[in-house]
């Protein structure tokens, strides 16, 4: 293998927009399942003022953080996370608390993201870090009953 030179140009392999963006993803969901930013802080140990700058704002949080929260969430976090990174998400420890309902429900809201964007016939460079966040989240929802995710 080969080293690349560090010049200015290198591309870290996993992009800050992806990452900003997976956390941001996680955040909104955990929110919908009932989480307050003021729970998370509680339980995470990440201020609730920090959260909301991820969810809301966009910003960029640090992997201590990021990985604190996803902890704190649950694998609906950790998933998304590790489908980031290329490795497959594991399975849920307990087969009773798939929920068939949610998971149709989260997978089609994915769905809807994705059609939404290629509605008009393409996904121009401004919906594609939406779809590449709706896709991995659809992969992250669908993954614990894949077979994939039975081989975790």
């Amino acid at each position: 293998m080969t080293q690349s030179s560090n010049s200015v140009d290198d591309q870290p392999i996993v992009a800050p927009d992806r990452v900003r963006l997976a956390v941001q993803g996680v955040l909104r969901a955990a929110q919908v399942a009932g989480w307050t930013d003021d729970s998370l802080a509680a339980a995470s140990g990440v201020k609730a003022t920090t959260i909301k700058g991820y969810r809301v704002e966009g910003k960029e949080p640090s992997l201590s953080k990021a990985l604190s929260l996803a902890v704190v969430i649950g694998p609906a976090a950790i998933n998304p996370l590790l489908a980031m990174i290329g490795y497959a998400a594991r399975p849920l420890e307990d087969a009773d608390a798939i929920c068939p309902m949610q998971m149709t429900a989260s997978a089609m809201h994915h769905l809807s993201t994705i059609a939404m964007a290629a509605a008009d016939g393409r996904i121009d460079h401004i919906e594609k870090p939406i779809v590449r966040e709706a896709a991995d989240m659809l992969i992250a929802t669908v993954l614990p009953v894949s077979s994939h995710g039975e081989a975790a």
